[in-house]
C-alpha cells in the first residue's frame, strides 16, 4: 500500500494511515480478518479433540488396569476363602466364641443376632451355620430343629424362624420391643442402639419389607392402628400384626364401622315385661264392720291396676343434682361454704406478724396517737421516711407533695404521696412530722417509724420543757421582753377554778418541730420548667384527689394555668 510508518507511531497511528490511504479496501480488510479467526478457531478445535481423545484414552488405559488388578484380588479372595471353608471345621468351633444359650437370661432375637456375626467373622459358611447353631442351644430347643424335615433343618432361615416362632417372636412383638425398649441400668447407649436395630430389623424381616416404599406404607399403617379403638383392634386381632398396607386396614376399619353403625340402627328394644301385682282382698271381718260394703266392692273392681311399676318409675325420674357435703340442691360440691377455708393471703415484702414475730418486735413496738387515732408504732431503722396506711388519714392531711421510695425486694421506684401526721405518745410527747401514704389494701395497723421522726423524738427529749409559776410582776416582765418564749395555754372549762385565782399562771412551752425537708439538690429544681413541672403534676397519682377537689370548687386547690397550688391563709 505504500504506507511510511515510523517508529514512533503507535497502533492508533497505524490504524488511521491505513484508512486514510487511497488503496484501502474495508470489504477486503473484513473478509481477511474474518478468515484469519476462522482458522485459529479450526486450530483450536482440533487441538481440543485431540486432548480429549488423549485423555479418553488414558482414562480406558487406567479403567482397563484397575479391572484386571481387582480381578486378581478376587480370585486370591476366593482360593483363600476356598482354603479356609476346607479346613473350617477343624480351625473353628463357636463353642469356644459364645456361650450357650439360656432362656432365663438371653434373648433369642439378640443372641441369633450375635450368633450371625460370629460366625461371619470366623468365616463359617452358611451351609455350616444349624450344626453350630444346634451345639450352643439347650436339648429341648435341640429336638425343635432336629423334628424338622431333612431339607429344612439345613436351611439357617427356616431354623431362625422356628425358634422365633416357639419364643413367640412375631412381627408385632418386636414392633412392641422396638417402640417400648428401655435402656438397662449400666448400660451403654451403644449398647441399645444394637438392641433397637435389632428390634426394628426383625420387624421388617418379618413383614417383608424390603424397600422405602413398603417401609412408608408400614409407618402410615402404624400410625392408624395406634387411633383406632380397642375393639377395632380385637376384632381384627388375628390379622391385625400382617396389615401394612394402609389402604386395605382403612377399608377394613370403615366396612366394621359401617356393620357397626348398621347393626346399632337396626337394634329393635324389647318391651320391658311388667311384674304382677298383689292385690290386696278386703277381709271379711272389716266386711261386716264397713257401713259401705258393696259400693266399696264396686269401686274396688271399678278402679284399674296403675299401668307401669311405680318403682322403676321412681327409679328412672331424674333426681335433683346435689351438694355431697350437705345434700343441698342450691350449690354443688365445688361451692360448698362448708369447704371453703379461709386461708391467709400470701403478700410480698409486707409488714406482718405471727405469734413468734410479734414476740421479736416487742422491744421495738409502741402505743402512740397517730392523728387522734390509737396505733401501733414500730420503730424502723432501714427505713428513712415514716409509712401509713390510706386507711388511717382523711384527703385533708395529704400536702399535695410525693416522694420516690425504692424498697429492698424491688429493683424499681414508687411515688408516693406524703401526708401531715401529728404524733402523740406520753414516752416522746408530741411531734408533727410527714409520712408516705401507701395502699390501703396494705393495711395491718402498723405505723412504721423511720429515721427522720426518731430524730425529731430525740431532739425533743433533749429540748427541756418549762413549766413556771410566776407572779403578776414576773409576767408583766416577761411580757415586755421581746425573746420570750412562754405564752400562756388556751381556757378549757376544766380550769376555770383556776382561772378565778390571777394571782398564780400556769404556762407551758410550745416547742415548734420543723416538717422533714425534701430529699435531693435544690439546685436542680430551680432548673426545671414551668412544663415539665405541669407535665409531672398531672401524671403524679397522688395528687388525684387534689385535682378533683379542684374541678369541684371545693378546698384549697387552685388552678393556674396548667399548674396546681394550694391557698394558704396569712
Amino acid at each position: 500500500m505504500g504506507i511510511q510508518i515510523s517508529s514512533n507511531d503507535k497502533k492508533i497511528d497505524i490504524c488511521k494511515k491505513v484508512k486514510d490511504s487511497p488503496d484501502f479496501e474495508e470489504e477486503f480488510v473484513r473478509g481477511c480478518l474474518e478468515e484469519i479467526v476462522k482458522q485459529r478457531e479450526e486450530l483450536k478445535a482440533q487441538a481440543e479433540a485431540a486432548e480429549l481423545k488423549r485423555t479418553e484414552s488414558l482414562r480406558q488405559k487406567r479403567e482397563f488396569e484397575l479391572e484386571k488388578m481387582r480381578i486378581s484380588n478376587a480370585a486370591e479372595v476366593n482360593s483363600v476363602a476356598s482354603t479356609r471353608s476346607e479346613n473350617s471345621k477343624n480351625r473353628f468351633s463357636l463353642k469356644n466364641l459364645m456361650q450357650k444359650f439360656d432362656a432365663q437370661v438371653s434373648d433369642i432375637s439378640m443372641y441369633l443376632a450375635l450368633f450371625e456375626r460370629q460366625a461371619r467373622t470366623a468365616g463359617i459358611e452358611e451351609t455350616e451355620w444349624v450344626p453350630q447353631l444346634i451345639s450352643l442351644l439347650p436339648l429341648d430347643l435341640a429336638h425343635i430343629i432336629i423334628k424338622e424335615p431333612e431339607e429344612k433343618m439345613q436351611d439357617y432361615l427356616n431354623v431362625k424362624e422356628v425358634l422365633l416362632d416357639r419364643f413367640k417372636m412375631k412381627p408385632e412383638t418386636f414392633r412392641l420391643k422396638f417402640t417400648q425398649h428401655q435402656k438397662k441400668t449400666g448400660a451403654l447407649w451403644p449398647e441399645i442402639v444394637f438392641e433397637l436395630r435389632n428390634y426394628l430389623d426383625g420387624w421388617l424381616d418379618g413383614l417383608e419389607v424390603r424397600d422405602f416404599e413398603n417401609l412408608k406404607k408400614l409407618m402410615i399403617s402404624d400410625q392408624i392402628k395406634r387411633r383406632v379403638a380397642g375393639e377395632v383392634k380385637e376384632h381384627f386381632l388375628d390379622e391385625w400384626g400382617k396389615l401394612v398396607d394402609p389402604l386395605v386396614l382403612a377399608g377394613k376399619i370403615d366396612e366394621y364401622e359401617s356393620v357397626r353403625s348398621s347393626r346399632k340402627l337396626h337394634n329393635v328394644r324389647m318391651p320391658e315385661r311388667k311384674p304382677l301385682e298383689k292385690v290386696k282382698l278386703p277381709s271379711p271381718r272389716k266386711e261386716n264392720k264397713s257401713k259401705f260394703v258393696g259400693k266399696s266392692e264396686h269401686q274396688f273392681w271399678k278402679n284399674p291396676t296403675p299401668k307401669g311399676n311405680w318403682r322403676n318409675e321412681n327409679f328412672e325420674r331424674r333426681k335433683p343434682a346435689a351438694c355431697y357435703i350437705c345434700h343441698s340442691t342450691e350449690h354443688l360440691r365445688p361451692n360448698c361454704p362448708q369447704l371453703r377455708k379461709d386461708k391467709p393471703a400470701e403478700v410480698v415484702n409486707h409488714v406482718g406478724m405471727s405469734d413468734s414475730t410479734e414476740n421479736l418486735f416487742a422491744p421495738y413496738m409502741s402505743k402512740a396517737l397517730v392523728n387522734q387515732t390509737e396505733m401501733s408504732i414500730l420503730r424502723d431503722t432501714g427505713s428513712s421516711i415514716d409509712l401509713v396506711s390510706r386507711n388511717h388519714i382523711n384527703s385533708a392531711y395529704l400536702t399535695g407533695e410525693t416522694v420516690w421510695i425504692k424498697q429492698p425486694l424491688d429493683k424499681n421506684f414508687t411515688c408516693l404521696s406524703l401526708a401531715k401526721i401529728e404524733l402523740q405518745s406520753p414516752v416522746f410527747g408530741k411531734i408533727i412530722t410527714k409520712a408516705a401514704v401507701i395502699d390501703a389494701s396494705l393495711d395491718n395497723g402498723i405505723y412504721l417509724l423511720g429515721n427522720r421522726s426518731a430524730q425529731l423524738i430525740e431532739e425533743q427529749r433533749k429540748t427541756p420543757n418549762l413549766n413556771a409559776v410566776v407572779t403578776r410582776s414576773q409576767k408583766l416582765k416577761k411580757e415586755t421582753e421581746a425573746s420570750a418564749v412562754i405564752k400562756p395555754p388556751p381556757q378549757r372549762p376544766s380550769q376555770t377554778a383556776q382561772d378565778e385565782n390571777p394571782s398564780i399562771i400556769v404556762a407551758e412551752e410550745l416547742v415548734p418541730f420543723p416538717l422533714p425537708q425534701a430529699e435531693g439538690d435544690t439546685n436542680r429544681l430551680l432548673k426545671v420548667d414551668s412544663e415539665a413541672f405541669a407535665s409531672e403534676q398531672r401524671n403524679c397519682t397522688g395528687l388525684k384527689p387534689c385535682w378533683e377537689k379542684e374541678r369541684e370548687g371545693k378546698g384549697e386547690f387552685v388552678k393556674k394555668g396548667d399548674l396546681l397550688f394550694r391557698k394558704n391563709k396569712d
